[in-house]
């Protein structure tokens, strides 16, 4: 047993040791990287991104905070637009003019993935061998950039609104469950947010009990959901439009549905 302890202990250290020396390697190759671009990310009002045969996301800075506007009209996740406006001032490895290499052979002709943010338009190519690095063609030059972003071009764009379920309605009035009004779990509903949003054609496995709730804001303004119960037990809150899926936790719907609700919980 306490051989046992010692291995998982030495284990755990030298996992700990390869963690920082990763983070330190990391770290020194951004430190002694120029950034792809000078841009200010506080000054950006509006982003548009598109990749291969996925539709293009469009955001729109308004009143301090970014929305969607492309393939939905709803708020943004804030994280997510964060995370496409850094790649504008990402490290790269290295530059080169725009006609030192044949855009057919580094994936620019045509791009494999698009992002404009106001004027400014990066296209995004190929991997070299060497490092796996992407390259970027901007307004001046070709760079060549260490690859850890393509996931949040290719992101679907389901994923990029905000989490929560409320949005964008202002302080809700009223909250109808089944058409009977339950004012006692607006502040439940005004809080809950889920992990992830997919769309709802793409949802597998729902079961076939449902249940209505509408949300209803002081300015008259209207949200329907219906609520399912998959059949791995977890629910599923799909809105009727746009048509989105927000997988939801049974310990969160004990607050946002009334006790003696047992629609969408049957018995076993």
């Amino acid at each position: 047993m306490r051989r046992h302890r010692r291995q998982n202990l030495l284990l755990a250290a030298a996992l700990g040791v390869l963690v920082v020396i990763t983070w330190l390697v990391v770290a020194r190759e951004q430190a002694g990287l120029a950034r792809l671009t000078t841009l200010d990310p506080a000054q950006i009002t509006s982003l548009r991104v598109s990749a291969g045969a996925t539709a293009a996301r469009r955001f729109e800075r308004r009143d301090g905070r970014w929305w969607m506007s492309e393939p939905y009209s709803l708020p943004a996740h804030a994280d997510a637009v964060a995370r496409l406006v850094a790649i504008a001032s990402a490290p790269t490895r290295s530059r080169h003019a725009r006609d030192r290499f044949d855009p057919a052979r580094i994936g620019l002709s045509p791009p494999q993935a698009l992002l404009e943010l106001d004027a400014l338009r990066l296209e995004f190519g190929t991997t070299e061998a060497i490092h796996g690095d992407r390259y970027v063609r901007t307004a001046d030059d070709i760079a060549l950039m260490p690859d850890r972003f393509s996931s949040w071009l290719l992101a679907p764009a389901e994923s990029e609104v905000d989490h929560r379920l409320a949005e964008p309605l202002q302080k809700l009035a009223q909250v109808l469950v089944a058409g009977v009004a339950r004012p006692e779990l607006a502040t439940a509903w005004e809080r809950v947010t889920t992990s992830q949003v997919i769309a709802a054609e793409a949802i597998q496995g729902a079961g076939s009990a449902a249940i209505a709730v509408e949300l209803v804001d002081v300015a008259g303004k209207r949200i329907g959901y219906t609520i399912r119960r998959r059949d791995d037990g977890r629910y599923l809150a799909i809105r009727s439009e746009p048509a989105l899926a927000y997988p939801l936790e049974e310990h969160q719907m004990q607050l946002l549905l009334p006790a003696s609700t047992d629609t969408v919980n049957p018995p076993r």
